[in-house]
């Protein structure tokens, strides 16, 4: 019987420190919002070009993109007038990113969630 409640106690707080630690990623990195550019050139550069949330027009050079620690290689920019899904920050709609900003906070958010269920359902386990 203590033996199940160390571990029910255990996996909640575990799951709940989980939950705690993906909100606040999420609040970390603000608000992103997924959409399509259209890509240009400009003077023998390569831009792109979106409408942000407020139906803005914002133009990016393509270098500027928002990279991950792990993926230093830049993209190649696709041929002019192709478009290209991407990420912009609805704050400062001039940061983008080709990935999804949030890879692994749905997953910590999910399990943190299991843990927090099956430890709260072992503590009404009868001893």
């Amino acid at each position: 019987m203590i033996v199940i409640e160390i571990v029910s106690s255990t996996l909640t707080a575990l799951g709940l420190g989980l939950l705690i630690a993906a909100l606040v990623i999420r609040l970390v990195y603000g608000s992103w919002t997924r959409t399509q550019a259209i890509t240009f050139e400009h003077e023998g550069h390569p831009y792109l070009r979106w409408h942000d949330h407020r139906y803005r027009i914002v133009e990016a050079l393509w270098s500027s993109e928002v990279r991950r620690r792990k993926n230093h290689a830049a993209t190649p920019a696709p041929l002019p007038g192709e478009e290209v899904p991407i990420y912009y920050h609805a704050r400062r709609p001039v940061h983008w990113s080709l990935q999804p900003p949030y890879r692994g906070t749905r997953a910590v958010a999910a399990v943190g969630l299991a843990c927090t269920v099956v430890g709260v359902l072992l503590g009404f386990l009868p001893g």
